[in-house]
């Protein structure tokens, strides 16, 4: 037996100190630079899923207030009974019919704009691109009807203020 070492040119390489990268149960790997869905993306898409609803919510609820004092305003052609005397004057008719029209804009405007936040806030929370500002949009989105129709008492009580003694 001799002392000396073995020549390391001649001895087998070790195996690495960590395992080689397997492909996943679906049976492909990400390719490099590919997002694997634990990287947290730009909010952007949260943020405009969030400014969408809240535009439905406000831009819906001042419609609907203004839908509200047009028909608060036909307290003026009731009598005190709250029935309307007699014959409907054409101006009654024609704030009606106003009053009806914005209603149904008011949640018009608020149900698309609604719909576009709800559903892109649900794309920004599972991608995570915004996932917080994703999820209040979604919130905002489902309450925002809520708000529109209280919107709509309130302008209704304010229109009919000015008549009731």
């Amino acid at each position: 037996m001799s002392n000396t070492s073995p020549d390391p040119a001649n001895q087998p390489t070790p195996p690495p100190a960590y395992p080689a990268p397997s492909a996943p149960a679906g049976g492909y790997a990400p390719a490099a630079g590919q997002p694997t869905g634990k990287e947290k993306g730009p909010a952007r898409l949260g943020i405009i899923a969030f400014a969408a609803s809240l535009a439905g919510a406000v831009i819906g609820s001042i419609i609907a207030f203004i839908a509200g004092m047009q028909f608060g305003g036909l307290v003026a052609y009731t009598d005190s009974s709250g029935n309307f005397s007699g014959a409907v004057p054409p101006e009654a008719e024609q704030i009606a019919v106003t009053s009806v029209v914005l209603a149904v804009v008011a949640f018009v405007v608020w149900g698309a704009l609604a719909l576009w936040g709800f559903i892109q806030g649900i794309i920004a929370a599972v991608k995570n691109r915004g996932r917080v500002w994703g999820i209040v949009a979604i919130v905002l989105a489902v309450i925002g009807v809520g708000a529109v129709s209280m919107f709509y008492g309130i302008g209704a009580a304010a229109g009919a203020a000015p008549y009731l003694a």
